[in-house]
């Protein structure tokens, strides 16, 4: 059933549209706009808008429905703030070492001035760094010097730690030579470099077009699934939990965003399907709907961890949902859509600290055991899960004009200003106590300086917000 934008939009105004995949919270208090009539809901689900094109040919940026002011600034200047945030504080903060103007590749750990400190290359960060240097090569100015920055970095990483076949080393030396990781933050033996690799790669093609990055992101992606689905994948560790072929969220969101930036200008049935059975497995087998609540992860056959069925990992879901809702707008599926803004505001409803303020972004507790308190934990309040707030807000502010969206972006937006971004130095503070003061990560150094949550959200949102000012006087025009 095709539906027009006009139409789209409108729906997603109103309420109207019916959820697809099931309630938001069966048996709960309604959500506001949402139909929790099952019969409707499973209809909404068998009418699914057939419509696969790029994001900049959908319903981006096409809304007409932006607020004269966000955050006490007219968008015009909320739009040069981020503009000086990105171009004035954070990216030169990057070239005083953490990018290897050298020989290529990004190192982490650095002082408040930009030293480094530990000159390990770690995958993640490699793949993160040409991700970001592409995209703002990709989306803002095609300026060379950033082009140049991820081609250098690429050539890096490829030449010392690719290992063919869609595998990749865990970290070398400044110089490229194998190390044992002593930043790692995951396990050595999980998928999430190969997939920050190839996230990085994917971006970069669409800036330079070398086959070879694709043909490598590609391998990438495919050595990732078959050691996922294999019963003996031993990446994903729970404590207490003494299986393999564990279930991780984590992993099905980063093929999502990998995919939803792939599928944009490469065509694959294939690659297709995968996207599918993981929106699936998001959107109801890692979704709890007996708690309303989100489990991290799951068994082999996505069945319940026994004893995890009622806690969440909230900063996790909560990055997760912004990359479905982007997966919804690229195919213009109104009810997908729909059912991830309902569970964006109800996560972040649920976990908000209502005293100091900033989300709980740990795990959530059902039910008090344990020695842990029913509801959010507030002693860590980490950054990075703070922008994707920031991203999910905006993204739903963009495309619907709900004041709720946009009272949530603007108390995020206070909450990081004041006890993140107050560093000096352009980059953002790790985590904050329940009161705002910095706080250490457990098991990751003082020095750790992130080279891509802070600025993506910064680019996703000064994208939007530039979008909203191009539309601001077609209102109604879609």
């Amino acid at each position: 059933m095709k539906t027009s934008r006009k139409t789209f939009i409108k729906n997603i105004i109103t309420g109207t549209a019916a959820i697809a995949a099931g309630d938001i919270l069966s048996g709960a208090k309604a959500v506001s706009g949402i139909n929790h009539d099952k019969e409707a809901g499973h209809k909404a689900a068998e009418q699914r808008i057939p419509i696969y094109e790029p994001a900049t040919e959908s319903i981006q940026g096409k809304t007409g429905f932006a607020p004269e002011k966000i955050a006490g600034m007219t968008l015009e200047e909320l739009r040069d703030d981020y503009h000086n945030r990105i171009f004035n504080q954070y990216l030169p903060f990057w070239e005083k070492g953490g990018y290897d103007s050298e020989l290529g590749g990004f190192m982490c750990e650095l002082d408040d001035n930009g030293k480094v400190v530990n000159d390990e290359k770690y995958i993640w960060y490699q793949g993160r760094g040409i991700w970001v240097y592409s995209f703002l090569y990709n989306n803002f100015g095609k300026d060379r010097k950033y082009l140049e920055m991820a081609e250098k970095s690429r050539n890096f990483m490829v030449k010392n730690m690719y290992l063919g076949n869609g595998l990749w080393r865990e970290s070398v030396n400044r110089q490229g030579n194998p190390v044992e990781s002593t930043v790692s933050q995951g396990s050595s033996r999980d998928v999430y470099g190969s997939l920050f690799s190839s996230a990085g790669l994917i971006e970069l093609y669409k800036a330079n077009g070398s086959r070879n990055d694709l043909d490598i992101a590609l391998d990438s992606i495919r050595s990732s699934v078959r050691a996922y689905e294999s019963p003996d994948y031993a990446g994903i560790v729970v404590p207490g939990i003494d299986q393999k072929g564990l279930r991780t969220i984590g992993h099905s969101f980063m093929l999502v965003w990998n995919l939803t930036n792939l599928l944009d200008f490469h065509k694959d049935k294939k690659l297709e399907e995968l996207q599918n059975e993981h929106i699936n497995h998001i959107v109801n087998d890692f979704w709890n709907p007996e708690y309303g609540i989100n489990n991290e992860n799951l068994l082999h056959d996505y069945s319940r961890v026994p004893g995890h069925e009622s806690i969440m990992y909230s900063g996790h879901f909560l990055e997760t949902l912004w990359m479905v809702l982007r997966e919804a707008l690229r195919r213009d599926d109104m009810n997908l859509f729909n059912t991830i803004k309902a569970r964006i505001r109800r996560l972040i409803e649920m976990t908000w600290d209502y005293v100091f303020e900033g989300m709980g972004t740990e795990d959530y507790f059902v039910f008090s055991s344990g020695g842990k308190c029913q509801g959010p934990e507030f002693d860590l309040k980490v950054m990075w899960a703070h922008t994707e707030l920031l991203v999910a807000t905006m993204m739903v502010l963009e495309h619907t004009g709900e004041t709720w969206a946009r009272e949530w972006y603007e108390r995020g937006r206070e909450y990081c200003l004041r006890t993140m971004a107050n560093t000096g130095n352009g980059i953002w503070r790790q985590a904050a106590d329940r009161f705002g003061n910095d706080k250490r990560r457990s098991g990751i150094s003082i020095y750790r300086k992130d080279n891509f949550h802070q600025v993506r959200y910064q680019m996703m949102n000064l994208l939007s917000i530039e979008r909203m000012i191009r539309n601001k006087n077609k209102a109604g025009s879609v």
